[in-house]
């Protein structure tokens, strides 16, 4: 999940706004050469207040036009120091007093980030088009839950280990009734966590996991003899992500793969430095699915 541009982020992050500025630039344009984000044609021309104009479809942008950093209102500065505090794992109301912004803010700022995360990954066109689990997101407007029908159709996510490395994929071929189905007829073992289910290998997959909501029928699972092969040490990214997940309060399903997909890209670095990773996927295009 981790963005190509990521390693060219320094080690040291800037401290100073117009040196968070250079680095957000260098993410955004690493060649130096600017484009429409409209039409894509090259070389637009410099008006006053730093904006740009196309020559070709005279649209009129700035710098960050179009990409994930530009969602909200935060200078470049404080989307370091927001990337800093959540590398740090600190709270959203931890990461807001640390950056100087309200929780409201940095509720919102944080999300973005989790988003432009998603938008790394080869599922993101299934996570974030029209009618997907994150797509109401991209829109504040319609942020809740309430064009969603309940119940069977929660998504399911399998998570498959190589190497050292964790994927977690949307399988759009599957739900929550599936789950239950494959549970009941063919014994296939699930474990719950408060709203998340989690199961033993499916297919190629170390273990399919959701998390429902109200209308989900749990008290159907049946307890199947024997571990699941997640929690029994088979799954490193379970063991990583188990506890985690606890800390998510009021965890819904909507909001469940942007959680996923965070925990698999801290998992997948390590002890490598996250924030230079996050600065890189919020520069990088807003994709154009609801289109």
């Amino acid at each position: 999940m981790q963005h190509e541009d990521a390693q060219a982020a320094p080690a040291a992050l800037p401290e100073t706004e117009d040196a968070a500025r250079e680095l957000l630039l260098g993410l955004t344009w690493p060649d130096g050469a600017k484009h429409c984000p409209r039409c894509r044609a090259k070389a637009p021309y410099q008006l006053a207040g730093g904006r740009l104009r196309c020559g070709g479809c005279r649209y009129t942008f700035h710098d960050f036009t179009g990409r994930w950093l530009n969602e909200t209102g935060l200078s470049p500065l404080k989307w370091v120091g927001l990337a800093k505090a959540f590398a740090q794992e600190l709270s959203t109301r931890e990461a807001a007093a640390q950056v100087g912004i309200s929780y409201n803010t940095a509720f919102k700022a944080l999300t973005v980030l989790r988003l432009a995360i998603v938008a790394q990954g080869a599922d993101a066109p299934q996570l974030l088009g029209p009618g997907a689990p994150l797509y109401p997101l991209l829109d504040a407007a319609h942020s809740e839950d309430k064009d969603f029908a309940p119940g069977t159709a929660l998504p399911v996510y399998g998570l498959l280990s190589r190497s050292r490395h964790i994927f977690v994929d949307l399988l759009p071929e599957l739900t929550a009734e599936s789950v239950l189905h494959f549970n009941h007829n063919f014994h296939l073992r699930v474990a719950r966590h408060g709203s998340i289910l989690i199961t033993d290998r499916y297919k190629t997959y170390d273990a399919l996991i959701l998390c429902g909501d109200e209308n989900l029928p749990y008290h159907y699972l049946l307890r199947h003899p024997g571990q699941i092969f997640a929690e029994s040490g088979g799954c490193p990214f379970w063991d990583f992500a188990r506890p985690r997940l606890r800390q998510f309060k009021g965890l819904s399903w909507r909001r469940f793969p942007l959680y996923l997909k965070e925990l698999a890209l801290r998992h997948n670095l390590g002890g490598q430095a996250l924030a230079p990773a996050l600065l890189a996927a919020l520069c990088t295009p807003v994709p154009k699915l609801a289109q």
